[in-house]
């Protein structure tokens, strides 16, 4: 059998979303800490599929998967699910089905674009505003390859050099006891704080500690070699291949992550509002800080591969 396969490339409209906001000194206005989140998610699906099958289906098979050494569910397990699936069904009775083909993204990121524009109105409405100036970025075509982040720090609409950190946030409105182990009200996940910068993590450190009820930091997804290779999969990294000191905030993954059941009703709203009130702390602290963030560590090579 004898083949080929070609590629044509369609251009497709996408767009960055930017906005500044002025600091207060005037030389240090002149520097900037970048905060960001990705505003696409992945579309739809052709063929609609059962929203309350599908979501305890998926929710079964992750516990299992947690469950498990080697995150494996076996076939047996399988056909389990499967069984208990036609009972779900059976119970419902003569209720229609809910159809759904919309991935909606409601924390895959939407959680993260609404936290950077509170955070911006936060900013914006503050009396006193910080010395150094403060980027906002809603980066597009995060979920097809970092595009937008790529994009925008290979062509900033500011000097480069002039940006001193970059916070991302990427789901940031879950990380339930349901949803990953060790979860809660204060479970948080932190990648990258330290791979640049040093002081950078040990500030959000001495920020947390200052709240009234501290986050619990889960820093296992940015262990070097982990196989999530999370460090890598988000706009943060972007920014780290140019030297620019980052952290990035999830609340982690879930059962609908890339599921159409990833939708606003299961979203904890006040776990999103601390966090952004976390977010909005560290920006506050790094902007007005009398130093750049001190880089301590190796900079990647910014038209290499990422590696964690």
């Amino acid at each position: 059998v004898r083949g080929s396969v070609n590629f044509m490339d369609t251009p497709a409209p996408a767009r960055n979303v930017v906005a500044i906001l002025p600091g207060s000194d005037p030389v240090l206005k002149n520097e900037y800490v970048a905060i960001g989140a990705h505003n696409d998610h992945v579309g739809f699906v052709h063929q609609p599929v059962d929203h309350d099958s599908i979501r305890p289906f998926n929710d079964a098979v992750r516990r299992l998967e947690n469950a498990s050494p080697t995150h494996q569910v076996s076939q047996d397990q399988m056909q389990a699910i499967r069984v208990n699936m036609d009972s779900i069904r059976a119970n419902r009775g003569s209720a229609p089905a809910r159809r759904d083909s919309i991935f909606n993204g409601a924390d895959d990121d939407g959680t993260g674009t609404t936290a950077v524009l509170e955070i911006a109105e936060a900013f914006a409405g503050a009396r006193v505003k910080p010395k150094r100036s403060i980027i906002f970025v809603w980066h597009t075509a995060e979920e097809l390859g970092l595009f937008g982040a790529r994009f925008f720090t290979d062509h900033p609409t500011v000097n480069r050099d002039s940006i001193v950190a970059q916070l991302n946030m990427d789901m940031v409105g879950r990380g339930r006891a349901d949803d990953e182990n060790g979860g809660g009200a204060g479970y948080l996940q932190l990648i990258g704080t330290r791979r640049l910068s040093t002081e950078l993590g040990d500030l959000i450190e001495t920020v947390n500690k200052s709240r009234k009820q501290p986050f619990t930091f889960d820093y296992q997804y940015d262990a070097s070699g982990h196989p999530e290779q999370y460090y890598c999969r988000s706009d943060h990294y972007m920014y780290a291949r140019y030297g620019i000191p980052i952290a990035f905030f999830s609340t982690g993954n879930h059962r609908d992550y890339h599921q159409v059941t990833d939708e606003p009703q299961y979203i904890d709203y006040d776990k999103l509002a601390n966090v952004s009130q976390f977010v909005y702390d560290i920006a506050t602290r790094v902007a007005n800080l009398d130093h750049r963030v001190v880089v301590d560590k190796p900079k990647p090579n910014p038209r290499g591969n990422c590696v964690q």
